[in-house]
């Protein structure tokens, strides 16, 4: 009887290793890491192709793109964080944004928020500089649409 009873478990446990080995072999190649889905690989990604930490959407790279909005093809930390895609830097939101804390689409630079910004602070359409207010402006400080210069705000 103790015969038996240690073939059994022997024979229990080398099916049961095989199992989990086989298992694994599967999820291996898939994804690495622990994932919320599959397709994944590093830690608690949810969404396909993400790789790093907390990713969601499709295909990000990094920490924290694209948590708790829709989007994909971000790099870096915290991108799309509410959504957006194509963002490379910290702290983009919207799409196709490069450096830390843009707004909306196309921006390079510090703090932009609008179309086509580059440099700090800019709020607008096309400005580059530092803190332009409005459209098509170049410099520093320029309120208002196509000023170029420093210190713009009256005519």
């Amino acid at each position: 009887m103790p015969l038996l009873r240690s073939s059994l478990l022997l024979g229990a446990s080398l099916v049961g290793a095989a199992t989990f080995a086989l298992f694994g072999a599967g999820t291996a190649a898939a994804d690495s890491g622990i994932n919320f889905t599959p397709g994944n690989d590093g830690l608690l990604n949810s969404g396909t192709g993400n790789s790093g930490i907390l990713n969601g959407g499709v295909g990000n790279q990094g920490v924290g793109n694209n948590l708790l909005g829709v989007g994909g093809g971000n790099r870096g930390l915290l991108n799309g964080l509410l959504g957006g895609s194509g963002n490379v830097g910290t702290a983009n939101q919207g799409n196709l944004n490069l450096g830390i804390a843009n707004i909306g689409t196309l921006n390079g630079g510090i703090a932009n928020i609008g179309v086509l910004n580059g440099g700090v602070a800019n709020v607008g359409a096309g400005n580059v500089g530092l803190v332009q207010i409005g459209g098509g402006n170049l410099g520093a400080v320029n309120i208002g649409n196509g000023r170029t210069g420093i210190l713009r705000i009256f005519g």
